[in-house]
């Protein structure tokens, strides 16, 4: 996946891009009902560009595709191991309230997937999982 954006700011090989709304989003305003902050994405990379400079940037589709997959998978699966596990535990209480068990668990559960994706974060940021510069030009002026 290949995308557009322009430097805001360059230190030390370290560029700060941001990034227009993709056109897969379309006009669909899921994220912030369409807010600014929604249509610009920043991103900090390694590069060799200046202020203003037009930036083409890639990460491979697989990467961006198991990357989703980890993201909704996990906790997912926490919710599913959480709620089997609060149902089994409410089964050897007695007078406790099999569902309000289950769905304690199945919280609990989805909150350790999502401390286990904030403990991969560091590794999975890194390397292949970067997106990199493809190609950096000078701005047209106007004239």
């Amino acid at each position: 996946m290949i995308n557009r954006g322009i430097i805001t700011k360059a230190e030390n090989e370290i560029l700060t891009v941001v990034f227009d709304r993709p056109e897969a989003c379309g006009e669909c305003h899921a994220c912030n009902r369409g807010s600014e902050s929604c249509a610009k994405h920043t991103i900090e990379m390694k590069g060799n560009g200046s202020v203003g400079d037009i930036v083409e940037v890639e990460i491979d589709d697989d990467h961006v595709v198991l990357a989703s997959a980890i993201a909704y998978l996990i906790p997912l699966a926490g919710l599913i191991i959480g709620m089997v596990a609060g149902f089994f535990v409410s089964k050897s209480l007695s007078h406790v309230n099999e569902e309000l068990v289950s769905a304690v668990g199945g919280i609990v559960g989805v909150a350790i997937g999502y401390m286990a994706m904030h403990l991969l974060n560091p590794r999975l940021s890194k390397g292949r999982w970067q997106p990199h510069v493809v190609r950096i030009e000078k701005p047209i002026e106007k004239q």
